[in-house]
């Protein structure tokens, strides 16, 4: 144990012994308030939970039906968190050179990866119900259910840094048995019944204190925290070294023949690489498979122009996000992803004209990769949604990649795009949502106003190639604003460095 507290006492002197200590006080504040406010409505949650289940299900046992509730929740969360919460409860490699034994150091990682606000918001709802449970006689089955609870939240928290590798490793590889998956799942009678009924026999097997259900469980959760344990030892390197291309070969040699185009593709080709090189941005590249299956399916499903009324905001949403999802993601963080290397970067012989114009090019090429892939099957069914995707493509292309390339010269706070998470930070949260609600809300007002889909369609796609085929003159705004803000940038990504 003294290897564990020593390293645990280490852990907070570093997190205290920096200069930005008052900024990291003040996030765990804010996480810790926002912590307690969940927590509070899970234990009032599971203060009436068993009163919800009897209401629902007179005679029902709260256990058992909360146990069932237990896989589904596990897969949700797990996916949620591969997306939001970053890192694996304590970086070793400042440890290795010490005589430590390798197998202590990932005994360390495991127990410091529970100690995470991501595991105490759920047990308070766990806490509750087995409080409840006990207070009402049912003692053996409270305790199983709270063991059986915390094994299902630690095999999340073990399995989430290892399923963000399989992520940002090999993005397209992930997405495509993702939607395998899910699409196995929707054509399987009952999919989300069946899930539930495995979790009734297996973790509420375990409840009810059968003994094949808790043998089975015992060895899911044990076999989940012994891969995690020699995945971490796996990951002790002293010297990661440089991180391969995703699209090494051919795919390097097309980058450079599209880079001997000109300045400005140079720019967008190095965004591109930037993109293949590191383990975050790779991660967001998960994303476009998903997204072109999804405007697959809502092709396919729309049948008449009228349903294109029908869910205005589901399709704002599908429209909006489905080919500008790269362009609103990445947008804002262009020049965050830089960081450190802002200042070099000024001395390249390239205008700050030819780099903006790159960068539009880079998120213009792929709004048009999410465009292109599922045209085929919108023409092969003669879906009318070919003319919503085609119009909020135009708007994309034309007016929320010039905004978000604006937002990207306000930014103060670097982003290591190897090593952080795949979420964003608060402040380029609030930066993004500032600058994508005008965006949202014009779309809105021009469908809420005129009847017929296809005038006001024919309005957003046309905004669209106007802004476009006037580039060079919200170009120059954008200049103008790197111009006045770069020092500023500077400045902050220096100051977060030390």
């Amino acid at each position: 144990m003294m290897p564990f507290w020593k390293i645990l006492r280490h852990r907070l002197r570093a997190y205290r012994r920096v200069p930005f200590f008052g900024r990291r006080a003040l996030s765990l504040l804010l996480r810790g308030f926002l912590a307690l406010y969940l927590g509070g409505g899970l234990v009032l949650f599971g203060l009436f939970f068993d009163d919800l289940v009897r209401a629902v299900a007179p005679g029902a046992d709260p256990l058992p039906v909360a146990s069932r509730g237990l896989l589904p929740f596990a897969l949700a969360y797990a996916a949620l968190r591969v997306f939001v919460e970053s890192g694996v409860g304590v970086d070793l490699q400042p440890y290795l050179p010490l005589p430590l034994r390798r197998s202590v150091l990932a005994g360390v990682a495991g127990v410091l990866a529970l100690l995470s606000l991501w595991n105490a918001v759920p047990l308070a709802f766990v806490a509750t119900v087995c409080v409840e449970a006990a207070l009402g006689g049912a003692l053996g089955p409270a305790l199983r259910f709270g063991l059986v609870s915390v094994g299902v939240l630690a095999a999340v928290t073990y399995a989430v840094p290892m399923l963000r590798q399989i992520v940002q490793g090999r993005p397209v590889l992930a997405a495509v048995a993702l939607l395998l998956a899910a699409g196995t799942a929707a054509l399987a009678a009952g999919g989300l019944a069946s899930l539930l009924d495995v979790s009734g026999w297996l973790l509420g097997g375990a409840v009810a204190g059968r003994t094949v259900p808790i043998a089975a469980a015992t060895l899911l959760i044990g076999g989940v925290g012994t891969w995690y344990v020699r995945w971490v030892q796996g990951e002790m390197v002293l010297d990661r070294g440089t991180q391969p291309m995703l699209l090494p070969g051919a795919s390097s040699t097309r980058l450079g023949q599209l880079a001997r185009r000109g300045p400005a593709w140079q720019e967008a080709v190095l965004q591109v690489r930037r993109y293949l090189r590191n383990k975050q941005l790779r991660g967001s590249i998960f994303v476009l498979p998903v997204m072109v299956g999804g405007l697959a399916v809502v092709g396919y499903a729309t049948d008449s122009v009228a349903e294109l009324h029908s869910g205005l905001i589901r399709l704002l949403v599908v429209g909006l996000f489905g080919t500008g999802h790269h362009i609103i993601q990445g947008g804002p963080n262009l020049f965050s992803y830089e960081g450190e290397q802002l200042d070099a970067l000024q001395s390249r012989p390239v205008s700050i004209q030819d780099r903006m114009q790159g960068r539009w090019v880079f998120l213009a090429l792929g709004a048009l990769v999410a465009f292109a892939l599922p045209l085929p099957v919108m023409l092969w069914t003669w879906s009318p949604f070919v003319i919503f995707h085609t119009a909020f493509f135009l708007y994309n292309i034309g007016v929320v990649a010039p905004l978000m390339l604006a937002a990207s010269a306000f930014t103060r706070t670097p982003v290591d795009p190897n090593q952080h998470s795949m979420a964003t930070s608060p402040g380029m949260a609030v930066l993004r949502a500032v600058f994508i609600l005008p965006t949202l809300g014009l779309p809105v007002l021009l469908l809420l106003l005129l009847n017929d889909p296809v005038l006001p369609l024919g309005l957003i796609g046309g905004l669209g190639l106007l802004s476009a085929a006037t580039a060079p003159l919200w170009r120059r705004v954008l200049v103008a604003l790197y111009r006045r803000n770069r020092h500023a940038m500077m400045r902050g990504f220096r100051a977060s460095r030390s």
